[in-house]
């Protein structure tokens, strides 16, 4: 009697999903055989009856196996799924059901290799009618049956299909390669093969290839929901479809979307090979900035959104636009696209596009603002300039460009163009518009002083400072330089130039020319414009290149004392000019002093006076900018300038002991420590006091004015006369940081140990038995050190071994004891 039976197999027996279908003329067998076993509801039970049924021990098969159908399906009814997980499993079932259902239960497949080897041996007729006569084969079957036996199918163990009887139609062949092809597939192993399979041929395939023959069928082989569930898979941030669309595969593409369901706002990272950055942005973006014009057409067609926006907040476009492919900007705007969005930070699709100026003509054309500002309050003329694009300059201005808007550093077009030494559109702006006498005389001068500075042009720059100085006596009196300059000991008191005979006895001495550059940024820019910042950190830099670390020194703590005032200590600018400030003294006082002449370690460089200041500048308002790191949310950069800066303040102690000659100068060293200390200042990020920065060996800093790491290779730290000022200024010495580590236990660590440092803490009051979050105790780290010989009972007392005990057992003391003994006992607690 035919017989179907589809079975989705489970790791455990007790977990087995049995479905089954039966021909009409199988129902009576299944009522009878049920009846038989109603008693029997064991699942084990159930499956012995298939095995011996697949091995004939039964009279019949045929009621051999619709009694264990029965007898699985009754175990499985008394662990059935809830109905909760029914539900979700709705669809897998049904798929399950589909592909299995020309196919029978693969149970006891040993066991029907064996009777069919036995029937090869013994297909005679008379053999076949004892064998039927006992029950062993069907009674319907043939001996062709039994000549030509199935092949083995190589299936997951999760699914099995073994064919019996009559079933060997073209659609019972179709059926089980699919089930072969899905076996394998979908379960997770063979899921992940697909999707890297796929990712593979992605990233290696051309804009004309397709997927290979047998990818496609092993795709198209699964549902429709679990391909959409490998396309999203992701390798290196990007998936499959991000992929093609990168590498310009339009047949790919949309295979991906219109078979696959991918879909096409999933973003991924895209890595500019210019900047070496990463953005997170969408394929049709993606697809843009490559220029892959056809990729964009078919996306675009598919309904990706052309608006959409990348990680930086910027549209396909916008990246378009500074990619400069035109044909795609063009085809994004006829389709809709919006030129008028800037990205996070203002910049629009017309600041973009600066460098071509048939790009900008077509989107001006289509309505893009020319006057529209990024956050640096900047135009496109702005930009044009920057990047001296003369013609894009021209069309700026010929459609309503505005030659006088300030960016937020107060520079118009005319300003910028002398700051970025664009000669021709400087040129072009003097002519065009009608600036005043004063102004054309600034702009020469400012001008002149870039192409000393950036380009070492000096011929030019006296050549404009000429043209300036004739510009003021054009009229009928001097026009005045203004605002005045007051002499800086910075520049060496130096003035500037108000005569020609003047100019003329400068002009061979390019260190006052470059002062006087100094000077000009100054009176026009102001002392606080980014650029005149620049140039005084560039010119001192050039100073300690040629040894003159002096010079250089006055420059810099100039620019520091400026940028504080300005901006602040949590400023990164800031924090730099401070590293490379007290990086400098370090080599002064450390290395320096070694190799140069008699008459520079006379007089004592670093000066006592030129450490003094810079301690007093950056902890002037350093209260302040503490508290405002309590304010949530906190910049993570400004809390890593902070401590930075602690580390200065640490390393300009150690210069302060070492440049201070005279009992003036150390009681001025001791007031201002003792002030720091008494505002209590800790690290923003992890909550270090000056003494565990002080007893610390990762106390170290660098600058990045300096390309020779090697400076930075001497330790100042941990350091005992720094931890002995502090002591004495009335640093707490069993402070304790964000992971409950006091200073001492900092000091016991062995990369961090000296035998002085750590006897010096103890004689203070150090606790040994005080433990940090990780239960460490400096005792126990100094008992295990092979180099320390200070005797640790000298320093534990009977209170403190009380308080481990209590902290240790748990033993309830608060309101116990003495309020005094409450903060003592609390102390060592981990």
């Amino acid at each position: 009697m035919p017989l179907t039976l589809a079975c989705n197999f489970l790791p455990s027996r007790t977990n087995t999903n049995v479905r089954y279908h039966f021909r009409s003329d199988t129902q009576k067998s299944v009522r009878d055989s049920s009846r038989r076993v109603r008693s029997c509801t064991s699942t084990t039970c159930a499956f012995a009856t298939f095995d011996n049924a697949c091995a004939g021990k039964f009279g019949a098969v045929n009621d051999s196996l619709v009694l264990a159908v029965v007898l699985a399906e009754k175990a499985v009814r008394r662990t059935a799924p809830s109905k909760k997980e029914r539900r979700t499993n709705r669809a897998q079932e049904r798929h399950t059901l589909a592909w299995t259902n020309a196919s029978v239960l693969r149970i006891g497949l040993s066991h029907a290799e064996d009777r069919q080897q036995q029937t090869k041996d013994h297909h005679s007729p008379t053999a076949t009618r004892r064998q039927r006569t006992e029950g062993r084969i069907p009674p319907n079957s043939t001996k062709a049956h039994f000549k030509n036996p199935p092949p083995r199918q190589r299936l997951s163990p999760q699914i099995g299909v073994f064919v019996w009887g009559e079933f060997a139609s073209a659609d019972d062949r179709r059926n089980r390669r699919l089930s072969r092809s899905v076996s394998g597939d979908n379960n997770p192993r063979g899921l992940e093969t697909v999707s890297n399979d796929l990712l593979q041929e992605c990233k290696v395939c051309t804009e004309h290839s397709r997927l290979s023959k047998g990818l496609r069928e092993r795709l198209e082989g699964l549902p429709r929901q679990i391909r959409k569930e490998i396309v999203k898979r992701t390798r290196d941030g990007c998936s499959a479809l991000f992929i093609a669309c990168r590498r310009g595969n339009v047949e790919i593409t949309e295979y991906l979307i219109t078979v696959c369901d991918a879909n096409s706002e999933q973003k991924g990272l895209y890595e500019v090979s210019e900047d070496r950055s990463v953005h997170c942005v969408t394929p049709l973006w993606c697809a843009c900035v490559s220029g892959k014009l056809s990729v964009v057409k078919s996306l675009v067609r598919l309904g990706s959104n052309i608006n959409a926006l990348s990680d930086t907040g910027s549209t396909p476009l916008r990246s378009a636009c500074f990619m400069t492919h035109i044909d795609i900007v063009q085809y994004l705007v006829e389709n809709g696209a919006d030129i008028r969005k800037p990205n996070y930070n203002g910049g629009t699709c017309l600041i973009n596009s600066v460098q071509s100026v048939q790009l900008c003509s077509y989107l001006i054309s289509k309505g893009a603002d020319v006057n529209a500002r990024d956050i640096q309050d900047k135009t496109a003329l702005h930009y044009a300039i920057q990047e001296h694009r003369l013609e894009t300059a021209q069309l700026l201005l010929e459609h309503g460009a505005d030659p006088f808007a300030k960016s937020r550093y107060g520079d118009d077009a005319l300003q910028t163009a002398c700051l970025k030494g664009a000669h021709q559109i400087f040129d072009y702006l003097k002519n065009r518009i009608n600036y005043s006498s004063e102004r054309l005389a600034d702009a020469h001068e400012l001008i002149g002083s870039t192409f000393i500075d950036d380009h070492n042009e000096t011929r030019v720059a006296i050549l404009h400072w000429r043209l300036a100085h004739h510009i003021r006596l054009r009229d009928t009196t001097y026009i005045q330089k203004r605002p005045e300059v007051a002499p800086r000991p910075a520049y060496g008191n130096c003035v500037e130039f108000s005569t020609i005979a003047e100019l003329d006895n400068i002009a061979a001495d390019v260190d006052a020319m470059r002062i006087q550059s100094l000077l000009i940024y100054e009176r026009i820019l102001g002392i606080d414009h980014k650029d005149t910042l620049f140039r005084l950190m560039f010119r001192g830099a050039s100073y300690a290149d040629s040894l003159r670390f002096q010079r250089c020194i006055d420059l810099w703590l100039l620019a520091l004392q400026v940028r504080v005032q300005k901006y602040s200590i949590l400023y990164s600018d800031t924090c730099l000019t401070a590293q490379a400030i007290v990086r400098l003294m370090l080599d002064l006082l450390d290395k320096y002093v070694d190799v140069m002449s008699n008459e520079f370690v006379e007089q004592g460089m670093p000066r006592f006076e030129d450490v003094y200041t810079v301690f007093q500048v950056l902890t002037a308002n350093i209260n302040e900018a503490r508290q405002l790191l309590n304010i949530r949310p906190v910049h993570r950069k400004q809390q890593e300038n902070f401590d930075r800066i602690l580390k200065c303040l640490t390393h300009l102690m150690y210069l302060l002991l070492s440049t201070a000659k005279t009992d003036e100068e150390r009681e001025l060293v001791n007031a201002a420590v003792r002030t720091l200390v008494r505002n209590n200042i800790r690290s923003a990020i992890t909550n270090d006091t000056l003494l565990h920065l002080s007893v610390s060996r990762l106390n170290v800093i660098k600058s990045g004015y300096f390309t020779d790491d090697s400076r930075s290779n001497s330790l100042i730290f941990p350091n005992l006369n720094v931890v002995k000022l502090l002591l004495e200024a009335g640093a707490h010495v069993n402070a304790k940081n964000e992971s409950k580590s006091t200073p001492l236990l900092v000091a016991s660590m062995p990369y961090n140990y000296e035998r002085e440092l750590v006897y010096t803490l103890l004689e203070y009051g150090a606790h040994l038995d005080q433990p940090n979050r990780s239960d460490d105790r400096p005792v126990s780290l100094l008992a295990i050190n092979p180099v320390n010989d200070i005797p640790l009972v000298n320093y534990i007392t009977l209170k403190c071994l009380c308080s481990t005990v209590i902290t240790k057992f748990g033993i309830p003391y608060r309101n116990q004891i003495p309020r005094t003994l409450e903060d003592f006992v609390r102390w060592h607690e981990p």
